[in-house]
Protein backbone atom coordinates (compact mmCIF):
# COMPACT_ATOMS: atom_id res chain seq x y z
CA UNK A 1 0.00 0.00 0.00
CA UNK A 2 3.05 1.97 0.50
CA UNK A 3 4.55 1.69 -2.51
CA UNK A 4 1.26 2.44 -4.29
CA UNK A 5 0.94 5.95 -2.20
CA UNK A 6 4.76 6.60 -3.35
CA UNK A 7 4.61 5.85 -6.75
CA UNK A 8 1.01 7.74 -7.36
CA UNK A 9 1.51 10.90 -5.54
CA UNK A 10 4.10 12.46 -6.82
CA UNK A 11 2.12 12.24 -10.56
CA UNK A 12 -1.25 13.86 -8.46
CA UNK A 13 1.18 16.61 -6.76
CA UNK A 14 2.94 17.17 -10.13
CA UNK A 15 0.32 17.49 -12.35
CA UNK A 16 -1.75 19.48 -10.30
CA UNK A 17 1.26 21.70 -9.77
CA UNK A 18 1.62 22.02 -13.24
CA UNK A 19 -1.94 23.03 -14.26
CA UNK A 20 -1.20 25.54 -11.52
CA UNK A 21 1.50 27.01 -12.83
CA UNK A 22 -0.20 27.42 -16.34
CA UNK A 23 -4.06 28.17 -14.64
CA UNK A 24 -3.24 30.13 -11.89
CA UNK A 25 -0.47 31.34 -11.17
CA UNK A 26 -0.48 34.51 -12.88
CA UNK A 27 -2.21 37.47 -12.70
CA UNK A 28 -0.84 37.50 -9.27
CA UNK A 29 -4.39 37.52 -7.27
CA UNK A 30 -5.28 37.92 -3.32
CA UNK A 31 -4.83 35.02 -0.78
CA UNK A 32 -8.22 33.39 -1.81
CA UNK A 33 -7.56 32.79 -5.01
CA UNK A 34 -4.27 30.75 -4.42
CA UNK A 35 -6.25 28.84 -1.19
CA UNK A 36 -8.55 27.86 -4.30
CA UNK A 37 -5.52 26.61 -6.02
CA UNK A 38 -4.30 24.13 -2.93
CA UNK A 39 -7.93 23.22 -3.40
CA UNK A 40 -7.24 21.97 -6.80
CA UNK A 41 -3.92 20.30 -5.89
CA UNK A 42 -5.85 18.40 -2.78
CA UNK A 43 -8.55 17.45 -5.32
CA UNK A 44 -6.04 16.07 -7.68
CA UNK A 45 -4.48 13.81 -4.94
CA UNK A 46 -7.56 12.76 -3.39
CA UNK A 47 -9.04 11.91 -7.03
CA UNK A 48 -5.71 9.95 -7.47
CA UNK A 49 -5.77 7.87 -4.49
CA UNK A 50 -10.04 7.41 -4.60
CA UNK A 51 -9.56 5.05 -7.66
CA UNK A 52 -8.52 2.79 -5.18
CA UNK A 53 -12.05 1.54 -4.46
CA UNK A 54 -12.27 -0.05 -7.29
CA UNK A 55 -10.74 -2.39 -5.99
CA UNK A 56 -12.44 -2.90 -2.75
CA UNK A 57 -15.63 -2.94 -5.37
CA UNK A 58 -14.34 -5.51 -6.61
CA UNK A 59 -13.81 -7.96 -3.72
CA UNK A 60 -17.73 -7.28 -3.14
CA UNK A 61 -18.81 -7.73 -7.04
CA UNK A 62 -16.76 -11.01 -6.95
CA UNK A 63 -16.95 -12.29 -3.26
CA UNK A 64 -16.28 -15.97 -4.37
CA UNK A 65 -12.72 -14.95 -5.29
CA UNK A 66 -9.20 -15.87 -3.19
CA UNK A 67 -8.62 -12.39 -3.20
CA UNK A 68 -12.27 -11.37 -1.75
CA UNK A 69 -12.82 -13.66 0.78
CA UNK A 70 -8.91 -12.78 2.23
CA UNK A 71 -9.62 -9.61 1.98
CA UNK A 72 -12.81 -9.98 3.98
CA UNK A 73 -11.18 -12.00 6.60
CA UNK A 74 -8.83 -9.19 7.16
CA UNK A 75 -10.70 -6.61 7.30
CA UNK A 76 -13.03 -8.61 9.83
CA UNK A 77 -9.75 -9.18 11.98
CA UNK A 78 -9.83 -4.71 11.65
CA UNK A 79 -6.66 -5.38 10.02
CA UNK A 80 -6.98 -2.74 8.07
CA UNK A 81 -3.18 -1.75 6.56
CA UNK A 82 -3.10 -5.63 5.77
CA UNK A 83 -6.01 -5.78 4.02
CA UNK A 84 -5.42 -2.56 1.50
CA UNK A 85 -1.50 -4.02 1.15
CA UNK A 86 -2.91 -7.54 0.19
CA UNK A 87 -5.19 -5.52 -2.55
CA UNK A 88 -2.15 -3.92 -4.03
CA UNK A 89 -0.02 -6.41 -3.75
CA UNK A 90 -2.63 -8.73 -5.58
CA UNK A 91 -3.86 -6.11 -7.97
CA UNK A 92 -2.91 -7.90 -11.06
CA UNK A 93 -5.66 -10.38 -10.34
CA UNK A 94 -8.33 -8.15 -10.34
CA UNK A 95 -9.51 -7.22 -14.26
CA UNK A 96 -12.84 -6.62 -13.89
CA UNK A 97 -12.49 -3.28 -12.18
CA UNK A 98 -15.49 -1.37 -13.23
CA UNK A 99 -13.67 2.40 -12.79
CA UNK A 100 -11.07 1.41 -14.91
CA UNK A 101 -13.17 0.08 -18.18
CA UNK A 102 -13.59 2.40 -21.14
CA UNK A 103 -17.22 2.18 -20.62
CA UNK A 104 -16.48 4.40 -16.97
CA UNK A 105 -13.96 6.51 -19.18
CA UNK A 106 -16.74 7.51 -21.78
CA UNK A 107 -18.81 8.24 -18.90
CA UNK A 108 -16.40 10.38 -17.17
CA UNK A 109 -16.65 12.90 -20.11
CA UNK A 110 -19.49 14.57 -19.48
CA UNK A 111 -18.93 14.17 -15.76
CA UNK A 112 -15.86 16.19 -16.02
CA UNK A 113 -17.44 18.77 -18.49
CA UNK A 114 -19.65 19.34 -16.35
CA UNK A 115 -17.62 19.42 -12.98
CA UNK A 116 -15.11 21.97 -15.44
CA UNK A 117 -17.80 24.56 -16.44
CA UNK A 118 -19.95 24.58 -13.94
CA UNK A 119 -18.47 25.52 -10.51
CA UNK A 120 -15.87 28.29 -9.10
CA UNK A 121 -14.47 26.01 -6.79
CA UNK A 122 -11.66 23.99 -7.97
CA UNK A 123 -11.76 20.71 -5.29
CA UNK A 124 -14.38 18.90 -6.90
CA UNK A 125 -12.53 19.75 -10.57
CA UNK A 126 -9.63 18.42 -9.02
CA UNK A 127 -11.28 15.00 -7.83
CA UNK A 128 -12.89 14.43 -11.13
CA UNK A 129 -9.66 15.10 -13.03
CA UNK A 130 -7.66 13.00 -10.44
CA UNK A 131 -9.66 10.20 -11.23
CA UNK A 132 -9.22 10.16 -14.91
CA UNK A 133 -5.08 10.82 -14.18
CA UNK A 134 -4.84 8.06 -12.52
CA UNK A 135 -6.59 5.64 -14.90
CA UNK A 136 -4.90 6.91 -18.21
CA UNK A 137 -1.15 7.19 -16.36
CA UNK A 138 -2.30 2.73 -15.73
CA UNK A 139 -3.58 2.77 -19.16
CA UNK A 140 -0.45 4.13 -20.46
CA UNK A 141 1.54 1.79 -18.73
CA UNK A 142 -0.33 -1.37 -19.08
CA UNK A 143 -0.12 -0.06 -22.75
CA UNK A 144 3.89 0.04 -23.00
CA UNK A 145 4.00 -3.47 -20.66
CA UNK A 146 1.12 -5.48 -21.28
CA UNK A 147 -1.02 -4.36 -24.15
CA UNK A 148 -3.32 -7.72 -23.54
CA UNK A 149 -3.77 -6.95 -20.13
CA UNK A 150 -4.78 -3.39 -20.81
CA UNK A 151 -7.35 -5.06 -23.65
CA UNK A 152 -8.88 -7.04 -20.57
CA UNK A 153 -9.24 -4.00 -18.43
CA UNK A 154 -10.24 -1.86 -20.21
CA UNK A 155 -12.78 -3.65 -22.68
CA UNK A 156 -14.17 -6.57 -20.60
CA UNK A 157 -17.70 -4.93 -20.50
CA UNK A 158 -17.80 -4.44 -24.64
CA UNK A 159 -19.39 -7.30 -26.11
CA UNK A 160 -17.10 -7.42 -29.34
CA UNK A 161 -13.82 -7.63 -30.45
CA UNK A 162 -11.99 -4.28 -30.10
CA UNK A 163 -8.55 -4.15 -31.90
CA UNK A 164 -5.40 -3.04 -30.86
CA UNK A 165 -5.30 -0.18 -33.18
CA UNK A 166 -8.61 0.96 -31.62
CA UNK A 167 -7.55 0.43 -28.42
CA UNK A 168 -4.50 2.65 -28.90
CA UNK A 169 -6.94 5.51 -30.62
CA UNK A 170 -9.35 5.18 -28.03
CA UNK A 171 -6.51 6.28 -25.42
CA UNK A 172 -5.38 9.11 -27.86
CA UNK A 173 -8.65 10.17 -27.70
CA UNK A 174 -9.63 10.04 -23.99
CA UNK A 175 -6.08 11.64 -23.07
CA UNK A 176 -6.41 14.31 -25.44
CA UNK A 177 -10.34 15.29 -23.68
CA UNK A 178 -8.41 14.94 -20.57
CA UNK A 179 -5.53 17.72 -21.62
CA UNK A 180 -8.30 19.49 -23.34
CA UNK A 181 -10.16 19.77 -19.94
CA UNK A 182 -7.36 20.39 -18.27
CA UNK A 183 -6.19 23.59 -19.72
CA UNK A 184 -9.60 24.60 -19.53
CA UNK A 185 -9.90 24.45 -15.54
CA UNK A 186 -9.43 27.66 -14.27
Amino acid sequence: MQKYVLTHLPMAVGYGLFIFVIKGLFPIEGLAHYLNWMGWVLGVIIGVLLLFIDRIVYTYSYPGTQIAQQFSWYWKQKQYITALTLLYERRLEAERLTFRSSLFMVVWVPLAFFAVTSTPQLFGKGVVMGVMLHILYDSWRLQKKDPRRLHLRLFWLIKRVVTDEEQLVFLWVVTGIFGVLSLWVG
